[in-house]
């Protein structure tokens, strides 16, 4: 599934990458929390990882149901973040993930795909403009979708702000990359139904 939520291909209104310390999300890939499930790092850590092997992610640790749906979203890194604070509580310390993704205009179709994806539980894949990705959320601890609307005065803006929330026993987990080759394991014995297509 692909959606577009840009009037403009979001390639030609990105800002020029080479910052020091470049802030805002360049990627967003959304799977829904029932369609994957995770080998835990720790119990299968990945080559080369060894001091690491806790934080880091790779398609060896995850397992798509057949028939997964992935869905990319336009983003525009001045318009799109990720924040991660941390708590501590008796339990011990738990973290606060959050995507935050503004999107210009309400129209149609960001509010048909809202509708019918509002209940969904979320698992997201991010990469930031400074070459880092990570997966955020889990199949047991996913994130919940919130969503304000508003049209704004004749000085403000006209706009939909999708949210992607929740709260993880671990920072989110780095990852390698997030395109289909480094989700994907080529060698795992999938299911007939199985897809490679994530724009139908």
């Amino acid at each position: 599934m692909y959606l577009q939520l840009f009037d403009t291909a979001a390639e030609s209104l990105e800002s020029v990458f080479g910052e020091g310390n470049a802030g805002g999300l360049r990627r967003l890939r959304l799977v829904p929390s029932h369609q994957l499930q995770f080998i835990h790092p720790e119990r299968f850590p990945p080559p080369g990882q060894r001091g690491y092997d806790d934080i880091i992610l790779s398609d060896q640790h995850l397992i798509f149901a057949p028939g997964y749906m992935i869905t990319d979203v336009d983003v525009l890194p001045e318009l799109a973040e990720f924040s991660e604070p941390a708590e501590t509580s008796s339990q011990g310390v738990f973290f606060n993930p959050s995507i935050q993704i503004v999107l210009p205009k309400i129209r149609p179709d960001v509010t048909i795909w809202i509708h019918r994806n509002r209940e969904v539980r979320w698992i997201a894949f991010i990469g930031d403009r400074n070459g880092f990705f990570r997966c955020v959320g889990t199949p047991t601890q996913p994130l919940r979708l919130a969503i304000q609307a508003q049209t704004g005065t004749h000085t403000g803006r006209n706009q939909t702000v999708l949210s992607f929330a929740g709260s993880v026993s671990q920072p989110a987990y780095y990852m390698d990359g997030i395109e289909n080759e480094d989700l994907i394991n080529p060698l795992a014995d999938f299911d007939e139904s199985f897809s490679f297509d994530f724009n139908s």
